[in-house]
């Protein structure tokens, strides 16, 4: 099949060496690609030679991608704003050179705002066909304005073929005009070390954070407020009275912070409360092979931050955990209700509590939620099988 792939040039802002689960993403749909089949372009960062080094595949870096706007700007012409300051005709001239010494035949644009914007001016100007990659709210955040509203319909019409992370994903692409059969779902796949922690790794932790004989809630992912940290701890009250020697772990760092902290202090939880802050994929490996329960009740916002997936839930299920998530999203796509963990509304604190302390009291059904996810998540979630479905994508239709 390889040699009747086309050959495509990722743009993307954000690729290794930068952490996070969408730069993971990316480099394992490049990694499972024929070599020959694909180039990456993305911004310049700290480490990044080191790391293209060690890769198969093309990797391009230029400074011109470190200006474009990490973040959507608030108001009704943001995105105007964008095309206005980008300057979109010099991205081109970059572009032109890298697509015709590589012999590109397709363009993936890694995020719909901006890069689909360029991929569609592209399109436009070169007749070189895209496609591009969505996530979740990278689409609910723009509708909420009409203009933004407007250019995803543009991109989305314009694209021969759109990755989906979830089903969910694809009913948002499907209300903003998008043909089902242009969509494909590929689900994002664990990324952790295939080695599991060793047992001097597991003590050295445990001792370093007092985690001997307790039961342990974990949290893993960026402290922002849709990950719904904030009602873990509001819960934790109840299920102490029930569970007296559990603590909450929570893993990552983020703008909720200062804010999470002060609550914990609120409700008096300083020993029942851990932040740990980043960790290294090692380390976050003996987190999961410690905890009882992986619990991270997502929510979506009012201004229609969501949860599109969330592949920490599969992470802790491939360390046969069983997991609590929040009924929202595309979380009931991560999290199968009563087989692969439980799922609870998101602002419900006395549900959130309830099913943690049934996961911490009831072992036997905590075990055999853990044991099915661990099953799914070997059978249905590997890169290899995901990334077929991309390369029936640029399958050449002659």
């Amino acid at each position: 099949m390889a040699s009747n792939i086309k050959k495509s040039l990722l743009v993307t802002l954000d690729f290794p060496p930068n952490l996070g689960g969408v730069a993971a993403y990316y480099y394992q749909v490049c990694k499972n690609l024929p070599a020959n089949k694909i180039v990456v372009l993305a911004p310049k960062q700290e480490g990044d030679q080191a790391f293209d080094r060690e890769q198969n595949f093309t990797i391009i870096r230029k400074k011109l991608l470190n200006y474009f706007p990490q973040k959507m700007p608030k108001g009704l012409g943001g995105i105007l704003k964008i095309a206005a300051s980008v300057k979109w005709l010099s991205i081109i001239k970059h572009l032109s050179p890298i697509v015709k010494n590589h012999k590109i035949e397709l363009i993936q644009a890694g995020q719909v705002l901006p890069l689909g914007t360029l991929a569609l001016f592209y399109q436009r100007r070169r007749k070189l066909p895209y496609i591009f990659y969505a996530h979740g709210l990278d689409l609910t955040l723009p509708q909420k304005f009409m203009r933004k509203k407007t250019l995803l319909k543009k991109i989305i019409a314009g694209a021969a073929a759109i990755v989906a992370n979830s089903y969910f994903t694809k009913d948002e692409l499907l209300k903003l005009g998008a043909t089902p059969e242009k969509i494909k779902v590929i689900y994002p796949c664990p990324n952790l070390p295939a080695q599991p922690a060793s047992d001097q790794k597991i003590k050295e932790i445990s001792a370093n954070h007092h985690l001997t004989d307790k039961k342990i809630l974990l949290t893993v992912g960026r402290l922002i407020e849709r990950k719904g940290h904030d009602s873990v701890i509001k819960a934790l009250p109840a299920i102490i009275k029930k569970v007296p020697t559990v603590v909450y772990l929570i893993v990552g760092s983020g703008p909720e912070e200062k804010r999470l902290k002060k609550l914990a202090n609120q409700y008096r939880l300083g020993d029942y409360v851990k932040f740990l802050g980043a960790v290294s994929p090692h380390d976050l490996v003996a987190f999961y092979q410690l905890c009882d329960v992986f619990i991270m009740p997502a929510r979506q916002l009012a201004n229609g931050d969501v949860e599109g997936f969330g592949i920490v839930y599969l992470e802790a299920n491939q360390f046969a955990k069983p997991v609590i998530g929040g009924r929202s999203g595309g979380v009931a796509e991560a999290v199968i209700d009563g087989q692969t963990g439980i799922l609870v509304d998101p602002i419900d604190v006395n549900e959130i509590a309830q099913a943690a302390i049934k996961l911490l009291t009831d072992t036997a059904y905590a075990a055999k939620l853990g044991t099915q996810g661990l099953e799914r998540v070997t059978e249905k979630f590997d890169w290899p099988t995901q990334v077929e479905k991309i390369k029936e994508i640029l399958e050449k239709r002659n």
